[in-house]
């Protein structure tokens, strides 16, 4: 047992832990894991955009860096084209300073990517932390997408629209922890299931409407099976175009809900897995959204990825990961780098460096090998050096750390370490890490738009239009293309900004955290996500596929 440098709570490192900082030759951690996770996340500004200027062409902009940073930032046309070259700042590695000094020294120096995008990225410039998305909008943490708007974590899926967590969908509206959907709105945690509205943890489901824990089902309203005319019927009384109706529906679901019998853990095709919200993975353990994962530890967000360990958002064909951020697409063998892409292999202490490999804390490096701080070596030079500096960063308590979250390129609430850990103001600020009250917006002083209650009665100027939150009293627009969709699918205007939707919308995934509990049918002991107030009754694996198959 160790205790947490940063929240002092005693945590543990596993016989098979060891095994792991044994494959990447480092030392074991000196904070627990959700700490860690939560130091990744600091670099990680998923949301928060903004108007600035391009430091190469002046062109105005949109980045996720505010103007008043350090560094200069670059439109990423700009940053990928061949009128800059990262190695001009180059620096000779100082033996008698720190070495995170001299790192975030050239960290601020080397231009940075204004927005995170991975090509190709068509017509979706209002994307951030995203890559081969055509025609979206509002979507962080996004790949592989066509017309999808206001999302998080939304992949290879079309025409969706405030979303989260789901994969492989279409013509869905307000769904979280979704796969392989169809027309689905407002439910969570379902796969396979098509035409159908307020699911809940339904399988193979069709024409269902406030459904929970069905499997292959077809006409069932609030699990009572009817006919064909009989749900034709109910429909035709329950008019979904109406706001009212839709307020008054989720009122009832999630009264509904409360009681529902639950699974342990959300996944399937598993095998040796700890953790929730896994699939088609094998041993892993402690591992949160992941899919097509084996022998990995520690892991949140991260889809075909193979002996990682302590990594977070992406992988696609990612290999020996270990203490790494947004790492991703044909990587291998990197420790501690953030936003290195495409082909990167060998790797340390590394930021947002690209097809590049035998790199050592570089910056903002192409195609780059043999390089430390950007420096260029030859490979007889260059491993010696790298031996040399790991042994000066022991002797200084650097070695085996990622970077410190006071140093983050973005203030603690910009980042998603402020959705795993939310702190107040005065919190942040203890602790050294900057703030910058990215809740503040100036009130709205125009005209007031009363939106109609029927989606029938509302036309296309609505998109010329400031609206009010009913909730906050923020404005907030609705774009052409989310009335387009909205109109035709008949599903009302929302009343509320995206972000307080966002916001909802995680609020209704389980936390990344696994409890101790009892099963409520057989009392067996069980590992959930569900904490013990929670008001499901969870069942193990075992109790639940009977009661539910």
């Amino acid at each position: 047992m160790k205790t947490c440098k940063e929240c002092r709570q005693q945590f543990e490192i596993l016989e098979k832990d060891k095994e792991f900082y044994a494959i990447f030759e480092v030392p074991e951690p000196t904070i627990c894991r959700l700490c860690r996770t939560q130091r990744r996340l600091g670099y990680r500004n998923e949301r928060f955009l903004y108007h600035r200027k391009c430091d190469l062409t002046g062109k105005q902009i949109i980045s996720s860096f505010s103007k008043e940073k350090p560094f200069p930032v670059y439109d990423n046309d700009a940053w990928w084209s061949d009128k800059w070259d990262a190695k001009e700042y180059a620096q000779e590695y100082d033996f008698n300073r720190s070495f995170f000094d001299q790192w975030f020294e050239l960290r601020d120096k080397v231009p940075r990517l204004a927005r995170q995008q991975q090509k190709p990225m068509e017509n979706s410039d209002y994307c951030n932390c995203a890559s081969r998305n055509k025609n979206c909008y509002l979507v962080f943490s996004t790949n592989h997408c066509e017309d999808c708007y206001y999302g998080s974590w939304v992949n290879y899926s079309k025409d969706c629209l405030d979303c989260g967590y789901i994969m492989s969908c279409e013509l869905c509206y307000d769904c979280v922890g979704c796969v392989d959907c169809y027309d689905l709105r407002y439910s969570f945690d379902c796969t396979n299931c098509k035409d159908s509205q307020f699911l809940r943890n339904c399988h193979g489901c069709q024409y269902c409407f406030g459904c929970t824990n069905q499997i292959n089902k077809t006409y069932m309203v609030f699990n009572e099976q009817k006919t064909q005319e009989e749900y034709e019927a109910f429909m035709q009384q329950v008019d979904t175009g109406k706001y009212s109706t839709i307020k008054s529906m989720k009122e009832k679901w999630e009264d509904y809900v409360n009681d529902l019998v639950v699974k342990e853990f959300h996944g399937r095709n598993n095998i040796n897995c700890v953790g929730d919200y896994i699939e088609n993975s094998k041993n892993c353990y402690m591992c949160f959204d992941v899919n097509d994962c084996e022998d990995c530890r520690y892991i949140t967000r991260i889809q075909k990825a193979k002996t990682c360990m302590d990594y977070n958002q992406w992988g696609e064909n990612a290999e020996r990961i270990y203490e790494c951020h947004a790492c991703g697409y044909d990587v291998f063998n990197l420790r501690f780098c953030n936003l290195c892409w495409q082909g990167c292999s060998d790797l340390t202490y590394c930021d947002q460096c690209t097809s590049s490999k035998n790199c050592f804390g570089c910056v903002g490096l192409r195609n780059a090998k043999f390089c430390i701080f950007n420096k260029q070596y030859t490979e007889e030079e260059y491993y010696p050096m790298v031996e040399k500096i790991i042994e000066h960063m022991k002797r200084t308590g650097e070695w085996g750390e990622f970077f410190p979250l006071d140093r983050s390129c973005y203030a603690y609430d910009e980042t998603l370490s402020w959705e795993l850990i939310r702190l107040a103001e005065d919190e942040i600020k203890a602790k050294g890490w900057l703030y910058q009250n990215t809740d503040k917006q100036g009130a709205y002083t125009g005209p007031k738009y009363e939106i109609p209650d029927n989606i029938d009665d509302v036309n296309s100027e609505i998109a010329e239009k400031i609206l009010i939150s009913q909730e906050s009293g923020k404005p907030y627009k609705v774009i052409p293309q989310e009335y387009k969709f909205l109109k035709q699918q008949r599903i009302p205007i929302p009343r509320k900004t995206p972000d307080e939707r966002h916001y909802e919308r995680i609020e209704k995934r389980n936390p990344i955290k696994l409890w101790p509990r009892a099963c409520s049918k057989c009392s067996a002991s069980i590992t959930t996500s569900y904490a013990p107030d929670r008001p499901e009754k969870v069942y193990c694996e075992e109790c639940y596929l009977k009661e539910v198959y």
